[in-house]
């Protein structure tokens, strides 16, 4: 059976999602977003239980606060969408969910969008450390070179960080200051990479400051950058800079979580989901920097 079907059967209504959102969303029992008191009566007079504080009265739905507040899609339709971008390999766009889930492409493309900045924040608040590696690389890269077709490229920074207690760790991030796409990387985008992208716990760096890659080479980074992009036009079919971050930060969820075996891909995201967690960043403090040409 496909996998989705497999899912869809799991989880085919709305009762049967409940059980696990409130184990997630409250894993050591009921806890009161208002006074932080641990127990609470359960209203059911509506489509989704209602938990009443028992000490403050305050009531709290499982969804209140999380990326699925105020939404009328049914919660089952939430999960699948959930399961097929944290767990399906190529995810999927608004179209192909509006379809899938059947509702209209507005709500498929607003779920997505709400999904992709719980990402993106998750993703802000985890910085690269131990050894890391990183290059420049040229998102939108052109075949034909022309001064036209040079103006759609811009410039990305991709990094992987390994430590010896973690599963590596992808960040594609585009560069926002000014940057030519075919020259060497920039001191100004370098250190704002470094700045909100690497930890202060971080013991080695190497920079490959130029998008070409060695004859025969066999690096890593390129490959994987090479497949973020390709992924994002064939799902996409083009996007513009206003939201291809977004999009870059989504492919390297799933590659992370691919390669971390220590959690469920689809239920780490829907933890994610529900969680209202501030993010916070971290200041930078370096013992090694090899800069490699």
């Amino acid at each position: 059976m496909d996998i989705i079907q497999q899912f869809q059967k799991s989880y085919s209504n709305d009762n049967d999602c409940i059980p696990l959102i409130h184990k997630l969303k409250w894993p050591s029992g009921f806890c009161c977003p208002r006074c932080q008191h641990r127990s609470a009566y359960t209203i059911t007079t509506r489509r989704l239980p209602i938990y009443e504080c028992r000490s403050c009265k305050h009531q709290a739905s499982l969804t209140s606060g999380t990326a699925m507040d105020k939404s009328r899609t049914p919660l089952h339709k939430w999960l699948l969408t959930l399961f097929i971008v944290a767990a399906c390999e190529n995810g999927t766009n608004a179209v192909q969910l509006a379809e899938l889930i059947k509702v209209t492409y507005k709500t498929a493309w607003t779920m997505l969008k709400k999904i992709r900045l719980v990402i993106s924040d998750s993703d802000r608040s985890i910085l690269l450390s131990g050894v890391v590696e990183a290059k420049l690389e040229i998102y939108m890269k052109q075949p034909i070179p022309t001064y036209e077709a040079l103006q759609k490229e811009h410039g990305a920074i991709i990094a992987r960080s390994t430590t010896s207690t973690d599963s590596p760790y992808l960040k594609i991030k585009l560069i926002s200051c000014e940057q030519s796409p075919r020259g060497f990387l920039t001191k100004q985008a370098e250190r704002e990479f470094l700045e909100l992208h690497v930890g202060s716990d971080l013991s080695h760096i190497e920079i490959n400051r130029r998008h070409i890659n060695p004859p025969g080479s066999q690096a890593l980074l390129p490959g994987i950058a090479k497949s973020a992009f390709h992924w994002m036009n064939d799902t996409f079919h083009g996007l513009g800079l206003a939201y291809a971050q977004s999009y870059l930060d989504e492919f390297c969820f799933r590659y992370n979580q691919a390669i971390n075996h220590n959690h469920c891909p689809f239920e780490f995201l829907l933890q994610l989901c529900l969680s209202g967690t501030s993010f916070r960043r971290c200041s930078i403090n370096f013992r090694t920097l090899h800069i490699a040409s």
